[in-house]
């Protein structure tokens, strides 16, 4: 003990090498959560952990990736910090799912093409469609188990809704905002419709925390930054700008 002492005596440097200087958050794409701009990068998740970053008063680095390779590099420590992650077991075993929420679950509508004649009505209807997934992604435990209903994965949801114009998939389910942003794109206007079922999710949405990440040793802090923000209405107030200008934009163009 007497040595160590000497030692951060002499060389001060050493205790501060130990605590991280960065916050490196794995970001996919996917507005209006988190999206590429021609600024940088951008969206409310984006916003929200800047002002995590600013109040632990160390530098954000972000790293884009898809979705499967985004869990990847959490699994094995590359990067930080996601959000958006639906905490399953599985995730659990290398995610900290950080206290508190930051919002409520977002319920998830279900997209067909504009000249789709048949309904879907409820969750049975499923069975009849081809269904288009997000590779990696979790939707409702229900669903995610069946293996009676016909899934095709892709890495990521503009892919989902091209093969749904296209004709080659039948549905796409996605979160209200997800959608609202998404439909934006002109390439989909009057091509595609919200069918009548929508799935409420009561799932809350959380931060996750690698469990290889220096900032381990730092949870504690986190989670009060992350709840002094919470209790602020922080994270309340960028959410509800991001998603109530696509949300409004998406209605008003009778999309949604």
């Amino acid at each position: 003990m007497r040595r160590l002492l000497i030692l951060l005596a002499l060389f001060p440097g050493l205790l501060a090498a130990a605590e991280p200087d960065k916050l490196v958050f794995a970001l996919r794409p996917l507005p209006p959560y988190m999206e590429v701009t021609p600024n940088g990068y951008g969206g409310s998740h984006v916003e929200i952990v800047q002002r995590l970053a600013d109040r632990l008063k160390v530098r954000l680095e972000i790293v884009e990736c898809p979705l499967v390779r985004c869990l990847r590099m959490l699994q094995d420590g590359s990067v930080d910090i996601t959000m958006g992650l639906a905490p399953t077991e599985e995730r659990s075993a290398f995610l900290l799912f950080l206290q508190p929420p930051y919002a409520a679950g977002s319920p998830t509508y279900f997209y067909l093409r504009s000249s789709e004649t048949r309904r879907l009505r409820g969750y049975q209807d499923l069975a009849g469609f081809r269904i288009g997934t997000i590779r990696g992604l979790r939707y409702f435990d229900e669903f995610d188990t069946d293996t009676q209903l016909n899934k095709e994965e892709v890495p990521d949801l503009e892919t989902n809704f091209r093969k749904l114009v296209a004709g080659r998939i039948d549905v796409v389910p996605v979160g209200a905002n997800v959608a609202a942003a998404m439909l934006q794109d002109g390439q989909f206007i009057g091509r595609v419709k919200p069918a009548e079922w929508v799935r409420p999710n009561k799932i809350m949405r959380y931060m996750s925390l690698a469990r290889g990440s220096p900032w381990v040793a730092k949870v504690a802090q986190l989670e009060a930054a992350l709840a002094a923000m919470v209790d602020a209405g922080e994270t309340r107030t960028i959410l509800e700008r991001y998603e109530s200008a696509f949300d409004a934009a998406c209605r008003k163009a009778n999309r949604c």
